[in-house]
């Protein structure tokens, strides 16, 4: 029987290596009420050090050997903007690639170990998702930057672990083409080691990944992987900042090594959203028109069928109709959750009118009546939407 609890006597470090670990441990503190919970981590990545040692032996070359043969597909936007949904329907096709939430918890094991270690895990994995009750399984796509925090150690989002660092994170790591040029190299080593295990895990010909963290790092993709395509999926200000600051309050608990600092607030949010917006406004100049695609994500939920369509016609990745009745498929098998609805804080609708108001006028959207109810999207779309 699944689990309900999104808290663990570990955390997602138990699928890092030693090495990796103590890289982290020299930047970053660990309070003391969590120690235990450290050791119980670390001690679970040693005793699967060897593993992680036999599957480097068995497939490092072909690993680094891995090039991309068609452009991968990067989806981009906010967290909270409805990249996870436009993920899972674009990974039902066969020709997909992609990150599991077993390779992003246990990258160095996932060629070797997963026919025993998947199923066990999974036992143990909450059936959905805190806070939207959106499902969770190993098998399911998954956001690249979890699974790169087990094998190097650039990525903001170490701050679900040590959210007291929060603010040293983010102004040190959010420009990861601005890291050090040692670190950046062992940042893009680990970044096409994932995608060539992803490839080969899920036996996808064209990558596709979803990652927020991207919105920096448009230009580096670029350089790393030409003719990369980029589909940017937004939402009103208002409910991504409300969505996400609530989002990662449920999360944290689960695998936090720190208490959450009694200054965490929305405005570090909406900061942190106002700088990657303006990076990726920026730096989406540098794309060619033919490989990005823009799309309000309300618009999306409308015309689920119709935009999907769009994307396989502009990108060139075959027939919509090929692939459309798996689309239909994920949407009946995964109905919509019910979960609590809420209404976004005054104190949001000011923060955005007050640092953000002209990302909002560029996205299209206007500011509205403070009062506004959020209902996630896993609990609008319904399979009525996949269109006969």
């Amino acid at each position: 029987m699944r689990r309900i609890s999104f808290r663990y006597p570990i955390t997602t470090l138990a699928g890092s290596t030693l090495k990796n670990i103590r890289a982290l441990q020299e930047s970053h503190s660990i309070e003391p009420k969590y120690r235990r919970k450290f050791i119980l981590s670390r001690g679970t990545a040693g005793i699967l050090e060897l593993f992680n040692l036999t599957e480097s032996l068995i497939w490092n070359n072909r690993i680094q050997n891995h090039s991309l043969k068609t452009p991968p597909v990067f989806i981009i936007g906010f967290w909270r903007s409805g990249t996870t949904l436009l993920h899972n329907l674009l990974c039902q096709d066969p020709e997909a690639a992609y990150t599991t939430t077993f390779q992003t918890v246990f990258p160095n094991l996932l060629l070797t170990q997963s026919w025993w270690l998947k199923p066990l895990v999974n036992r143990f994995l909450p059936a959905q998702r805190p806070f939207d009750n959106v499902r969770m399984d190993m098998d399911f796509p998954q956001e690249e930057d979890f699974g790169m925090m087990n094998i190097q150690p650039s990525t903001i989002y170490k701050f679900l672990i040590y959210p007291a660092e929060f603010d040293d994170i983010i102004a040190q790591e959010l420009f990861t083409s601005e890291l050090a040029p040692e670190r950046l190299t062992l940042w893009k080593e680990a970044y096409r080691s994932m995608i060539a295990k992803a490839m080969f895990n899920t036996g996808g010909s064209r990558y596709t990944g979803k990652n927020p963290c991207h919105l920096t790092r448009i230009s580096l993709l670029m350089k790393m992987f030409p003719g990369a395509k980029f589909i940017f999926i937004h939402r009103h200000p208002y409910k991504v900042i409300e969505s996400f600051y609530r989002f990662i309050l449920s999360i944290i608990p689960g695998v936090q090594l720190q208490d959450i600092p009694p200054d965490f607030s929305r405005e570090k949010i909406i900061m942190l959203y106002c700088r990657m917006m303006n990076a990726y406004f920026t730096d989406r100049e540098l794309i060619p028109l033919s490989d990005l695609i823009e799309i309000k994500m309300d618009d999306f939920l409308c015309d689920i069928p119709g935009h999907l369509d769009m994307i396989y016609d502009k990108f060139s990745m075959g027939d919509y109709s090929r692939v459309s009745a798996r689309m239909e498929k994920f949407l009946s098998e995964n109905p919509c959750p019910t979960h609590k609805k809420y209404v976004v804080e005054p104190e949001t609708v000011s923060l955005v009118d007050k640092y953000a108001s002209a990302i909002m006028n560029q996205l299209g959207y206007h500011a509205v009546l403070p009062e506004i109810t959020i209902r996630e999207h896993s609990e609008i779309f319904s399979p009525g939407l996949i269109k006969k």
